[in-house]
């Protein structure tokens, strides 16, 4: 039985909701079935395009012409058409050359439309030679036309954009919708309040995994067709430049020229935009993973062995959490076994923060390090997108015209002068930025932190206690664990937090933990006689509740090596 393949193609999937690929196939079978022969259908080739040749390159088509060439189509096969556009609508040399290689292969070609069976010697004849001829030079006509009206019709649709900021299609963001008289967009404002809450949380160093399962849990609404957030959303959402009111129009998801600034309303300001995408690549190069529940270990990523370097891990499958080399739990050449109560060492750690500062110290001109912050990281993002610019039009020196050389020459030095001026203005505000003191930057970002802990739980405690974790490296905090003690890091400063005495050390609670007691400073002995009463008064409430400690309280904080213990 002789064999036929039947083409099926049409430039728009769209068209697959109307009747184009029922109509072709249809007919397809029918002549098959009239002439007995065994029919083919895979070729098919749906939102191609036949005016620019993509289905002669790319699409089925190519795989059936390599088929034929390489000899795997029978000589005398039948490859049926519905009309010689199906094949192509290029120019007529391309379609005649594409046409005649088919027909030289051995190949036959039939069109239904018009009852055409075209074969290597059929297509001697003069009168079926001008007729294939002048069918393609039709179909090339009508598309060229098309794309003239098309391109016509979307350059004034561009034109519209740019001076009036009407909108090019009823499509947008769902944060928005088209007004009925076409000519805006409306923001919702819910929407753009959540998208607002989603930057704020991403900036304090939520994890988009964990700002996902707080919107389910809260029952706060998606914005899409679905009934839930999800992390990979949430990740899109924040590198969506829509945010900023910008519109890249694109073609078949490639962009077509330069991006329309303001087209959209804007939901929030560029330093914020790339502040949450600087936070972004900062948790992603920094410790990664889940954090539990309520973020269990507050200072992960920051604590390290003193004997081999490697990290102080956290250990939650015994009675209490503790911390232990991590070689040494491994069975590594490491010989510091020991083991520090996480619990201790966290509140030990948040009372000597709370010792280097006084959180009650008012900020006169620390307010404006955000913003600049913000500014630094917009630039350095603006800055990439300029390097990429430059690079690019370097590489037109090599491949334009030379009458479009002037024009690549003046974007290339307009490129280089924005690259310039950018990483001027990005180390101004570095330098600017180094002026802000360390100890009023804690004070700033952390201070309520330290004293909301005791007083949240559940979903509240864990962004404070993620709040004070992006603080702590920002901040460049680190711990080293030895043998017999453990240091805190800050920047170039460093500092005992613990001494271990002879019995161990069980619980190592200073002062600062009740009601805040330590946050202010002590002058007189009977003030500090005073101080030291509250703490018995406290310690010994927990003894009754047969929560047992020993406390080691400092006085005089000023001598940090008298040390009284009190039981």
């Amino acid at each position: 039985m002789k064999k036929a393949y039947s083409y099926i193609r049409f430039s728009s999937a769209v068209q697959l909701k109307g009747d184009s690929l029922r109509r072709q196939l249809e007919a397809s079978r029918a002549y098959a079935k009239q002439h007995n022969l065994e029919l083919d259908e895979s070729l098919q080739d749906i939102g191609v395009s036949a005016y620019t040749g993509e289905n002669a390159t790319e699409g089925a088509l190519k795989k059936f012409i390599e088929l034929v060439k390489s000899k795997q189509v029978e000589k005398g096969s039948i490859l049926i058409i519905e009309s010689l556009d199906r094949l192509s609508r290029q120019a007529v040399l391309k379609t005649l050359s594409l046409f005649t290689d088919i027909l030289s292969s051995g190949v036959e070609i039939v069109t239904l439309t018009d009852g055409q069976h075209y074969t290597d010697k059929s297509i001697n004849d003069i009168g079926q030679l001008m007729f294939s001829l002048m069918t393609m030079s039709r179909s090339h006509q009508e598309s060229e036309i098309k794309s003239i009206r098309g391109k016509a019709a979307w350059d004034n649709k561009r034109k519209l954009a740019l001076e009036q900021k009407k909108p090019m299609t009823r499509k947008c963001p769902n944060w928005l919708i088209v007004n009925d008289e076409m000519s805006g967009f409306i923001l919702i404002e819910e929407r753009a309040e959540i998208i607002k809450k989603i930057f704020e949380l991403s900036i304090d160093g939520i994890g988009q995994r964990k700002i996902a399962k707080t919107f389910n849990e809260d029952g706060i609404q998606p914005f899409t067709s679905g009934n839930i957030w999800h992390a990979t959303y949430i990740r899109d959402l924040i590198k969506n430049r829509a945010l900023l009111g910008e519109y890249q129009p694109k073609h078949k998801g490639e962009p077509i020229g330069k991006p329309i600034q303001d087209y959209y309303p804007r939901v929030m300001d560029e330093g914020t935009f790339y502040r949450a995408q600087a936070e972004t690549k900062k948790r992603l190069s920094g410790s990664s993973g889940r954090k539990g529940k309520t973020f269990s270990n507050l200072f992960t990523g920051m604590c390290k062995c003193t004997n081999c370097g490697d990290t102080y891990r956290y250990i939650s499958s015994l009675w209490t959490p503790q911390l232990m080399c991590n070689k040494n739990y491994m069975g590594a050449d490491c010989n510091n076994a020991t083991r520090y109560d996480y619990k201790t060492f966290e509140i030990a750690a948040l009372v000597e923060l709370s010792k280097k500062s006084n959180w009650f110290e008012p900020l006169s001109d620390n307010k404006d390090k955000t913003k600049i912050e913000g500014t630094i990281a917009a630039c350095e993002a603006k800055l990439s997108e300029i390097n990429q610019s430059v690079s690019r039009y370097a590489e037109l020196f090599t491949s334009v015209d030379n009458d479009l050389l002037p024009d690549a020459k003046e974007r290339y030095v307009k490129a280089l002068k924005q690259q310039k001026s950018t990483n001027e203005e990005i180390e101004s505000l570095k330098t600017r930025l180094g002026n802000f003191g360390a100890k009023e930057e804690a004070i700033r970002n952390i201070s309520e932190s330290f004293r909301k802990l005791r007083d949240y739980e559940g979903q509240q405690l864990y962004l404070i206690r993620t709040k004070i974790n992006k603080w702590a490296r920002d901040n460049d905090l680190r711990f080293t664990f030895g043998c017999d003690d453990i240091k805190m890091i800050i920047g170039d400063q460093e500092f005992s937090l613990v001494r271990k005495e002879s019995e161990g050390l069980s619980r190592t609670i200073m002062t600062n933990i009740f009601e805040g007691i330590s946050s202010q400073r002590f002058s007189s002995e009977e003030e500090s006689a005073a101080r030291l009463e509250k703490v018995k008064a406290r310690a010994l409430a927990m003894k009754e509740r047969g929560e047992g400690l020993d406390l080691w309280f400092n006085p005089e904080e000023d001598d940090e090596n008298e040390w009284k213990h009190w039981t």
